[in-house]
């Protein structure tokens, strides 16, 4: 029996292999990896990796990452814990060692955990930065949607629990099956929905154990559609806290549509803030930034991070 099943949906991108390996080479935990490809047949990509996978599953095309992963969670292991990999990414060697402990913990206490961690970042095909986000963890019981979405850092420390860092058993990933639904957010409705099962515990761990790629080309994150983040976001008005509800709309929807320069979302998106609560200082400074192409701000952002870390002294400085 492995100690953890591991689903990697993915359409072929070359990626892949480098997300693969560092699942396979895993320290102290067993895994049986699961590739599950968004394609009619299995590309030549995936097929060069069958002696380190250990079942590839297809979903026939164009069903999308949700899809997929509920895919590979009907093919994991009965009984193993369950991680998600995303195929741009990677995992440093002891992610799953550091992690399952954290969960059979909280299994044991009776509790249904979802563990996350920090990660490294990177753009694409660059190496990552050496300092670890985010700069702030989830507090203990705190609902993701206030941790991901409250007065949200500004740069590359924001606060995020990415799909690739998340590990939990293989019930709460039956109970809570990811919205084949939705186009975006996948990973936040994800979180949100899991932490409203009873006795679901997220909690992330201090060290880095993913390396997480910012950007990548066709990653559909990277498009100002604010209309499909407003018909998720609809579904929690009057759920969450208008604070959280309003620092939402201001630091995605409303940026989403200053980014498209469209008129009707700007106006849409201050009627909805104006329905709930005016959105935090760094929220609505965040709103202002759609003014600002995202590729020059993730460019300024991690530029501004290397330069920090290059200033730090070695270990040998005074």
């Amino acid at each position: 029996m492995p100690d953890v099943s591991v689903v990697i949906p993915t359409t072929g991108r070359p990626s892949l292999a480098e997300a693969v390996l560092s699942a396979r080479a895993q320290e102290g935990v067993s895994v049986r990896i699961v590739v599950v490809c968004d394609t009619a047949g299995i590309p030549a990509s995936v097929q060069e990796l069958r002696g380190h996978v250990d079942e590839i599953v297809c979903t026939g095309g164009g069903r999308r990452g949700s899809h997929a992963r509920n895919l590979g969670v009907a093919h994991a292991a009965p009984g193993s814990h369950v991680a998600f990999l995303d195929d741009d990414d990677a995992w440093l060697p002891t992610k799953l060692s550091v992690q399952v402990p954290v969960v059979d913990r909280l299994a044991a206490a009776g509790r249904r955990p979802v563990v996350s961690s920090r990660i490294l970042q990177r753009k694409a095909g660059a190496a990552p930065l050496p300092t670890a986000a985010p700069e702030t963890l989830i507090a203990e019981g705190m609902p993701p949607e206030d941790y991901l979405f409250r007065r949200r850092h500004l740069g590359v420390g924001r606060q995020s629990l990415p799909t690739s860092t998340l590990l939990t058993t293989h019930e709460l990933a039956t109970l809570c099956p990811w919205d084949e639904t939705l186009p975006r957010h996948q990973d936040w409705d994800w979180l949100v929905r899991a932490a409203r099962i009873p006795g679901a515990t997220i909690v992330q761990v201090e060290e880095a154990t993913a390396v997480y790629t910012v950007g990548s080309p066709g990653s559909i994150s990277a498009r100002a559609d604010w209309r499909q983040s407003w018909q998720w976001a609809k579904r929690w008005e009057g759920v969450w806290s208008p604070e959280t509800f309003s620092d939402f709309i201001a630091a995605q929807t409303l940026r989403y549509a200053l980014q498209a320069r469209d008129g009707e979302g700007v106006r849409e998106m201050v009627r909805a803030i104006r329905r709930n609560s005016a959105p935090s200082a760094r929220n609505a400074v965040l709103a202002a930034l759609g003014l600002v192409p995202r590729a020059t701000l993730e460019r300024v952002a991690m530029r501004k991070s290397r330069a920090s870390a290059s200033s730090l002294p070695t270990d040998g400085a005074h």
